[in-house]
Formats: C-alpha cells, sequence, structure tokens
C-alpha cells in the first residue's frame, strides 16, 4: 500500500496499528479506513507518505460527512476539501523521521564526544539557568525536559548549552526525541551531536528513535538532513476546536 526506506517492525506495526479498521475505500492512491475505538483527539488522522500514497481514519461521527461522496473516486484532496466544506480542519502536519538501518549501524559505533553526558536531578540548576536562556518557542516546540526517560547535555565551561531528550511514545518502543541548543551556541554542530548519542542510548535499549517537527521548522528539517534521516510520513490529526464541532 505504500512504500518507505524504514524496514524496522517497531515502526511499520505501531503505524499500521494506528490506521485499521473498516475499509471505506482503497483508491490507488488513497486508503481511508473507519475506526469506532479513535479517541477523541484521534477522530481524523492522515498520513501522507513521500511515495504520494496516503491513509486516513475517521470514526462514524466523520463518516457521515461522507454518506453522499462517491467513495469510487475518493482522493485525499476530496477527503480534505469534504472536511473544509464542514468546518473541520486538521491540526497541522508533523514530519515523522527514522533512521534507515545504515545510519542505526553508524550511529551504534559513534564515540560520545567528552563534552556530552547525561543529565540528572542532580543537574536542576544547570537545566533550569538553560531554561531561562531558551525561548518559549523552542521549549513548547522540542519538548526537552529534565524529567524525561533519557536526557542529555553539552556543556561549555560548565554551562549547559544544548539537551535533548526522548520519551517512549505512548508507552511504544519508539522514543521521542527533542533537542534544543542556546542561540549563541549554534552552529557548532552540536544538535546533531546530541541527537546522535541519545539515539545510539535508545538504540542500545531497543528502542527506535523517532524525530518529530512541524512542516515549517526549517532548522529542524535541516537538522534532519544533516542526521540523514529518511522521512516516513507527513502526520496529521483533528484540530482541538474541530472536535467540538463534531
Amino acid at each position: 500500500m505504500y512504500t518507505s526506506k524504514i524496514t524496522s517492525p517497531i515502526v511499520q506495526e505501531y503505524w499500521k496499528d494506528q490506521f485499521q479498521g473498516e475499509v471505506l475505500c482503497n483508491n490507488p492512491a488513497f486508503t481511508l479506513f473507519l475506526n469506532e475505538d479513535l479517541e477523541e483527539g484521534s477522530q481524523i488522522m492522515t498520513l501522507e507518505f513521500p511515495s504520494g500514497n496516503t491513509w486516513a481514519i475517521i470514526n462514524s461521527k466523520v463518516a457521515r460527512y461522507f454518506k453522499n461522496a462517491n467513495l469510487t473516486t475518493l482522493d485525499f484532496e476530496k477527503f480534505i476539501n469534504t472536511l473544509k466544506d464542514k468546518e473541520i480542519s486538521l491540526y497541522g502536519a508533523d514530519y515523522i523521521f527514522y533512521f534507515p538501518e545504515e545510519e542505526k549501524s553508524k550511529i551504534l559505533n559513534l564515540n560520545s564526544p567528552e563534552n556530552i553526558r547525561p543529565l540528572t536531578e542532580d543537574d536542576t540548576e544547570h537545566f533550569s539557568m538553560f531554561e531561562s536562556l531558551s525561548t518559549e518557542e523552542d521549549l513548547d516546540g522540542a519538548f526537552v525536559e529534565l524529567e524525561h526517560w533519557k536526557v542529555y547535555g553539552i556543556f561549555e565551561n560548565n554551562q549547559l548549552v544544548a539537551a535533548t531528550s526522548m520519551y517512549p511514545w505512548q508507552d511504544t518502543k519508539l522514543s521521542d526525541i527533542g533537542v534544543i541548543t542556546l542561540n549563541q551556541f549554534r552552529g557548532k554542530g552540536y544538535a546533531k551531536q546530541a541527537v546522535q548519542v541519545i539515539s545510539k542510548a535508545a538504540l542500545e535499549d531497543g528502542y527506535e528513535p523517532q524525530y518529530r517537527c512541524q512542516l515549517d521548522n526549517t532548522a529542524s528539517v535541516a537538522l534532519a538532513k544533516q542526521l540523514h534521516l529518511s522521512l516516513f510520513a507527513k502526520w496529521n490529526f483533528i484540530s482541538p476546536e474541530s472536535i467540538e464541532k463534531l
């Protein structure tokens, strides 16, 4: 139904589990699923693959908007336009990236730079200062927390200048990554180093690193390219405002 460079069973099984149910339409580039067990925030989800194929899943509340649609000719554009006609919007897509197998092998063989180490509760003062010097946009977008499952920091002259953390994604073997570098220390490759180090730790524990970012986050997209991450798909879901309309 789609092609991807990502062959990890952890990745494949997770996303297939998210998009399963009665198949309402299965056209060449668009598959629409119906599932009554979707949680409130997942009443509509879409997954757009680089191949051009797209999956969408809805529940019966949303399916009623398509009762008069010609499902044999329904494509993703018509699907989205139908939702727009009903004033139903999606939240805003994320790119979902994973490491190809060859990059995972390289990461597992990397040596950690001396200025990178795990962070613990003993680093609370360092981390609080780091947060105070970070922008609200960075803190909200990256979601790096000292209390996360794994946390690493890069130091210069005993100052925390870059930090990355990850946590198990929805109780799976996927580990979602966030990373922040203070503005004045960017351009030194710290974000790339930090993500590689924390990804190595996750892989050694049997987890699959997952890197997400908004489509318009050019810095994060550039970092994904530097890390040789492979784009798995663009993932989107119903907006909070539209949930109230259903």
